[in-house]
């Protein structure tokens, strides 16, 4: 545990070297980053954690449980433990934050690599869960995040019944927080290009989900490319996800 500004994180280091910072996305829960932190920490400083308000990280304040305020809350993090410049790998919800890392508090961030951030396309289809109720919301989010946006559910349900039973809270905290809130602002090209991005979508994931990170990277001639997954490759693939970021960390 770890505390920062009116939040207590629960965090997970692993390894010595250069920092890589792993997000978690909308789950809100490090679990299921196990394998590829345990695969970087023989090169990498890991740093693993929940996130404000999900699972084992708790706030004082709930208006801080907010995809708005969590690259600001990050960077007190990273900050506060040394563990920075550092590479910051974020898919979904913890694509946003590592862009948001990269406009706002440059200094702390050597490379950005993201893979389907959560942008317009991405919260229209979202919408519907808000007006369910709060055991309708788990149940449809459960279904949603292990059969559509997973192809391999076996590598999904073996996160295990804890990893579950804390989702089951999560993803009515992140509907009701995230979802509700919208989409971020949008990028400006001319803000990211140049900036130390690479961007992938899944090969695997239906186009329409993430043509707008597309469009995006292209117009802010930042390279993109797809890795053979869906939506969370550190379930699906950690070992491909794993050598992605090593090669990408500190080019």
């Amino acid at each position: 545990m770890h505390q920062t500004n009116g939040i207590d994180w629960y965090c997970e280091r692993r390894g010595e070297g250069p920092p890589v910072v792993l997000v978690p996305s909308g789950e809100g829960d490090c679990a299921s980053f196990d394998q590829v932190a345990a695969e970087l920490a023989n090169q990498f400083t890991v740093l693993t954690f929940d996130t404000p308000g999900f699972s084992r990280s708790h706030v004082r304040n709930t208006d801080d449980i907010s995809a708005f305020k969590l690259a600001d809350q990050i960077a007190e993090l990273v900050t506060s433990l040394g563990t920075h410049p550092a590479a910051f790998f974020g898919c979904s919800s913890g694509g946003v934050a590592a862009l948001d890392l990269v406009l706002r508090h440059r200094q702390l961030v050597r490379k950005a690599i993201v893979h389907e951030v959560a942008m317009a396309d991405a919260f229209s289809q979202m919408g519907n869960l808000t007006w369910l109720d709060d055991g309708a919301v788990a149940e449809q989010c459960r279904f949603v995040y292990g059969h559509i946006m997973n192809e391999d559910l076996t590598a999904w349900e073996a996160l295990g019944d804890e990893y579950h039973a804390r989702l089951a809270k999560n993803y009515v905290t992140w509907v009701r927080r995230y979802v509700v809130a919208g989409p971020p602002r949008p990028y400006a090209p001319e803000d990211l290009a140049g900036k130390p991005i690479v961007w992938t979508i899944g090969g695997l994931s239906p186009t329409a989900s993430f043509l707008d990170n597309v469009v995006l990277a292209v117009k802010s001639d930042l390279p993109i490319s797809t890795l053979m997954c869906k939506h969370f490759p550190q379930v699906s693939a950690p070992g491909m996800l794993a050598e992605h970021i090593r090669a990408h960390a500190f080019e």
